[in-house]
């Protein structure tokens, strides 16, 4: 995702992509499912999740959302979790329950709010603008300058829950692993594994905190979020800049709310370049 995406244009960026032949679909599905399957690297096969989820009416998704959900990263299966409530396809109800128990609490909340969701049969497919096909980036490749850690975010709202905050990681995951220049850092790296990888390749080091700051409900039925991003030096957490971004939704519904909060984070991560840049002058 890259800095100008926004799902305020949703409605009208999923008809565009609804719109073309379901032979050029079924292309694109296939390729996602071979990048979600065999790519070496985590943020490539989040990306391929995460397109996948908006593959609606299509079981092939299906099918490799929920063999995703047995992928080595927890980030992966967080991301093949909510693709699989996106779909909104009951077929997909009992891999997710196979996967209650799953190591990292991160993926047991993606994978709960999916059965929460599908049970009720009230899961949507959030429409969306489409993320761009993902491509392979060999690891350690020359053009890397920022090795980044993106933690779970938190918040200042006490309705957010958890899975919404595991939806949101997810989020900010694949939109940071797009941006120019950078490399994700494993989650359970530790700060002294970090600090190798950055002297030995002669990498800048950061990590992505975001926050949601406030969220409001208003008479319209519209949505509007706030949040925050703090850029910090990795593995060191020294603060370097905050970013700041807000986004309404029209319309409710029980999608609006992470609608406007991923909004939100795409406003705020529109700097993220220039901030990482300045930190490195």
């Amino acid at each position: 995702m890259n800095g100008t995406r926004t799902w305020l244009l949703g409605l009208l960026m999923f008809a565009i992509w609804a719109g073309p032949s379901s032979v050029a679909a079924d292309a694109r599905s296939d390729y996602l499912a071979r990048l979600l399957r065999g790519s070496t690297q985590f943020r490539v096969r989040v990306q391929a999740a995460l397109s996948l989820g908006r593959a609606s009416g299509d079981q092939a998704a299906v099918a490799a959302l929920s063999g995703a959900l047995d992928d080595g990263h927890p980030a992966v299966r967080a991301a093949a979790a909510s693709g699989l409530e996106r779909l909104a396809d009951g077929a997909a109800l009992p891999p997710l329950r196979s996967h209650r128990n799953d190591s990292h609490e991160e993926v047991r909340s993606a994978v709960e709010s999916a059965i929460r969701a599908l049970e009720r049969g009230d899961a949507r497919p959030r429409p969306g603008p489409e993320p761009p096909i993902p491509t392979q980036v060999a690891p350690g490749a020359a053009d890397t300058t920022y090795y980044v850690g993106v933690g779970m975010p938190g918040s200042r709202v006490e309705s957010v829950s958890e899975p919404a905050l595991s939806a949101a990681h997810a989020f900010l995951l694949s939109h940071v692993s797009r941006v120019g220049g950078v490399e994700l850092a494993p989650a359970d790296e530790t700060p002294k594994q970090a600090e190798n990888v950055i002297r030995r390749r002669r990498l800048t080091g950061y990590y992505i905190d975001g926050s949601i700051v406030s969220i409001e409900s208003r008479p319209d039925g519209a949505v509007r979020a706030s949040v925050s991003v703090i850029v910090a030096t990795y593995p060191g957490r020294d603060m370097r800049s905050i970013l700041q971004g807000a986004a309404t939704v029209m319309g409710g519904g029980a999608g609006a709310r992470d609608q406007a909060i991923e909004a939100a984070f795409t406003g705020a991560l529109r700097n993220l370049t220039s901030a990482m840049a300045a930190g490195r002058r």
